[in-house]
């Protein structure tokens, strides 16, 4: 196992910490060569239930600008927790029994954008819980997948089913257009999932059933793509969500292969930890991912499906992110 050392957190009393802790010595590798070493002194919240601060299989988590973390679990019901990991307030989707939400997006005017997979149709609530308006219910979405949001307030919402496409929103729900199909070739779906808007402005897919990541400009032109179906470095089991980090790094969590990749916008892998299992550090199937800088790197934030919690680290080595293409 290679390292470099161990991180020393300063932990805080009463429940369990999100994203509030302190990082004093960083110096952790968080790959080695014999297997996927554990995320690095994770911090850890929930467990398994339906009362405040429990989940059941928390699905997808967002962070707003105040740090303020946003989590959706398989009860259709959002929480929301202050960077120091204290729960604040919860509601739930206005409607479950056809299934619940996959994914979410803090919005750069500070409200949450909900993707209401079975109902084919986004709901944005503010951050207490008030909902705000919905729309895309006349456009004949499929299951509608990830979503995400540029920095000029452009709306991105993948679905899938028959057609598999990526659709584009103006901040004021007016309907751009969509881009992308189902099929094989380069640039072309199967099943897409999480997404997120690079500093860049280029939209990243994770093409689930190819085990892939698609890079595309704001227009629906295809870039570039990387991964493919593996338990290698920079491949994929499964894929489910994608975050980008002010720096150009993306993070990918890997829902069966149990880890946390990073890469260069360009794809180049830098790094990975998690593997499977229900200790402190170990994943069971993750479905969301988030990132912040913070002042010791990146605040990673994972939601962890399976062992019905979330958990919260910093991943330290956060040089070498940039990247052309």
């Amino acid at each position: 196992m290679r390292s470099a050392g161990r991180a020393k957190l300063q932990r805080f009393r009463g429940p369990s910490t999100l994203l509030g802790a302190l990082l004093l010595n960083i110096a952790v590798g968080c790959t080695s060569d014999d297997g996927t070493s554990p995320l690095p002194d994770p911090l850890v919240l929930g467990g398994p239930g339906k009362g405040i601060g429990s989940f059941h299989q928390p699905r997808a988590i967002t962070l707003l600008s105040d740090g303020t973390a946003v989590v959706i679990d398989r009860s259709g019901r959002l929480q929301t927790f202050d960077p120091d990991g204290r729960f604040r307030t919860s509601w739930r989707m206005p409607e479950i029994e056809e299934g619940q939400p996959i994914d979410c997006a803090a919005t750069p005017w500070g409200t949450i954008l909900v993707g209401d997979t079975h109902y084919a149709r986004l709901i944005e609530f503010t951050p207490d819980g008030r909902e705000l308006r919905r729309f895309g219910e006349d456009l004949d979405l499929e299951i509608v997948r990830g979503v995400a949001v540029g920095r000029d307030g452009t709306i991105f919402v993948a679905d899938y089913g028959e057609r598999d496409r990526i659709h584009r929103f103006e901040r004021d729900g007016r309907y751009l257009g969509f881009f992308g199909r189902r099929g094989d070739g380069e640039g072309e779906l199967l099943r897409p999932e999480g997404l997120a808007v690079g500093e860049d402005g280029d939209l990243y897919v994770v093409d689930c059933g190819h085990h892939r990541v698609l890079r595309f400009r704001a227009d629906g032109t295809f870039v570039a793509s990387f991964g493919g179906i593996g338990e290698q470095e920079g491949s994929f089991l499964l894929p489910m969500d994608i975050t980008a980090a002010p720096d150009g790094s993306l993070y990918v969590v890997d829902f069966q292969g149990n880890r946390v990749q990073r890469f260069t916008s360009d794809g180049r892998f830098l790094g990975a930890c998690g593997g499977p299992g229900t200790g402190s550090g170990r994943l069971a199937t993750p479905r969301g991912v988030e990132v912040r800088a913070e002042r010791e790197g990146h605040r990673v934030v994972v939601a962890d499906t399976n062992n019905h919690r979330i958990q919260s680290f910093i991943w330290p080595d956060t040089g070498g992110g940039e990247a052309g293409g």
